[in-house]
């Protein structure tokens, strides 16, 4: 059986369609996955969070509840109501880290964030990776 090139372009624009047909369910379930997770119900506000110096910016990333959430430092001492520490400028990787050695990071680690400093803007963006 031999193929005419007219039934091969057919086929060929058939599958191509069929991948455009693929690709869009793709990207719907992938919207649709992304929202899901995005709208998940939060967890209990953790006792871990409910004190201490640092208390308002966990409260401020519980109520926000975004998966990405950038803050000038100006904008985290407004909200902390005091002046972030000079280690949070001079040794802003290791004051931002993901530790728990620090107490402060405790107000974002155990809501499910990690910050990750933009030295150069002085801004802090908090992203939420659990739930």
């Amino acid at each position: 059986m031999q193929l005419e090139l007219a039934d091969i372009v057919k086929l060929y624009n058939r599958m191509d369609e069929l991948e455009k047909r693929v690709a869009q369910l793709e990207e719907k379930v992938n919207v649709q996955q992304k929202a899901e997770i995005f709208y998940m119900e939060r967890p209990a506000f953790p006792t871990e969070c409910a004190n201490g110096k640092y208390k308002a910016l966990s409260e401020f990333l519980y109520e926000r509840w975004e998966k990405r959430i950038v803050l000038s430092y100006e904008q985290l001492e407004a909200l902390l109501g005091f002046t972030l520490p000079a280690s949070a400028h001079n040794l802003p990787q290791s004051y931002w880290a993901n530790t728990e050695y620090h107490t402060y990071a405790k107000s974002w680690l155990k809501l499910g964030y990690k910050a990750k400093v933009d030295v150069e803007n002085k801004k802090v963006v908090f992203e939420r990776n659990l739930y």
